[in-house]
């Protein structure tokens, strides 16, 4: 059984209600991949949450008087837990509760052990069907979906063109650590960074090619006049006019895409702002804008290095996260404004980059439970 088997099965719950965040959502996918009770843990909720009588439930649920029964029940348990809960979960907890046993498994433990669960970490490159099925990535094989088949290797995944159209679609999920490489049923080639994912349909049909972006992916886009191709992210979408081009999609506040050959249109929020080579769009005020770049940094990433220019360590930061998967904290907040120029090469150990920050500028760092803090 993997370790922090409470936190994992509270994850399960905050699964089957729909209310998990993406973050815990990639580690519970991985510790149901890992992990035999956990992935039948999973089932049987899933096969309870099926049943007529649950079903039913939920069709009919009067959400005000199951958030009542529910207040009254965890009105001891500590506050900040019990604010996490929303009254569609109450509704869903009743179900489990007449389902399951372990359906109020949720209120049973102190808000001291919920504060002190370390993080399951997640280390293999998945991928995951529409049917939730989780494919891990780490071996050669070959896999059939539907129609569709596809090769797997550490390094690559390859979906080979079909002559039968499919309406599958798959998620390739890329965590901290890694990087992979996908070629899509058209040709297109993808280059994730580490903690992306991507999702893309087996075929593509006569209409427009369409993937799901989260993270980092540099595209080779195979040109297709007939067949648009669109890149969508939670903050903005790229439409493709063939070409090769990179996008940043971690958060708002960092969004670019910078493009390197061809053209392409950003599209946010109804503006829509083109794009031409050694040019990239990103968001700002709300808006987006463009500037040049220098592909030698933008796009060093994909040779495992990260370059940077007069960058904060907060602009750094993200990096050193998703590259030696830690989670980065402040002793005090100025110590996030000073700036560097450098570069980070994610084959060196971790411990070689602080030690090269605290050379150029005294910075001193600690590392423990996963938590790096810089002081």
């Amino acid at each position: 059984m993997i370790e922090n088997k409470e936190y994992i099965e509270a994850l399960l719950f905050e699964k089957i209600t729909g209310t998990i965040s993406e973050e815990e959502n990639l580690v519970v996918e991985n510790a149901i991949l890992q992990d035999a009770e956990t992935r039948a843990l999973w089932e049987r909720l899933q096969s309870k949450m099926n049943q007529t009588v649950a079903r039913n439930f939920i069709s009919g649920l009067d959400q005000n008087l199951a958030w009542a029964h529910t207040a009254e029940m965890i009105q001891k348990k500590p506050k900040p837990y019990v604010q996490r809960l929303s009254r569609q979960i109450a509704g869903i907890a009743a179900v489990l509760a007449l389902v399951l046993p372990l359906g109020w498994y949720f209120f049973s433990h102190r808000s001291t052990e919920l504060k002190e669960r370390q993080m399951y970490t997640a280390k293999e490159i998945y991928l995951k069907t529409d049917e939730g099925d989780l494919i891990p990535m780490g071996k050669p094989q070959d896999i059939t979906i539907g129609s569709a088949k596809l090769n797997a290797t550490a390094e690559a995944l390859n979906s080979q063109a079909t002559s039968g159209a499919s309406d599958s679609w798959a998620t390739v999920v890329v965590p901290s650590t890694k990087d992979y490489k996908i070629t899509l049923a058209d040709g297109t080639v993808v280059w994730m960074n580490s903690a992306s994912s991507l999702k893309f349909p087996l075929s593509f049909g006569k209409g427009e090619r369409a993937v799901f972006l989260k993270g980092e992916a540099y595209f080779d886009v195979t040109r297709n006049p007939a067949q648009q191709f669109i890149v969508h992210t939670d903050y903005a979408d790229i439409k493709v006019h063939g070409t090769s081009f990179n996008v940043h999609a971690y958060d708002e506040g960092a969004f670019s895409t910078a493009l390197v050959e061809g053209s392409v249109s950003a599209l946010r929020q109804g503006q829509e702002l083109r794009i031409s080579p050694g040019q990239k769009a990103f968001v700002l005020n709300n808006n987006l804008d463009k500037m040049t770049f220098d592909p030698s940094e933008e796009l060093a990433w994909m040779k495992g290095v990260y370059t940077f220019h007069n960058r904060s360590l907060a602009e750094i930061a993200p990096v050193i996260s998703r590259w030696f998967d830690v989670k980065v904290e402040w002793a005090q907040a100025s110590v996030a404004n000073q700036t560097f120029t450098g570069e980070i090469d994610r084959q060196l150990p971790l411990a070689v980059v602080l030690s090269n920050l605290r050379l150029a500028s005294g910075i001193r760092a600690d590392i423990k439970n996963g938590v790096l803090t810089f002081k």
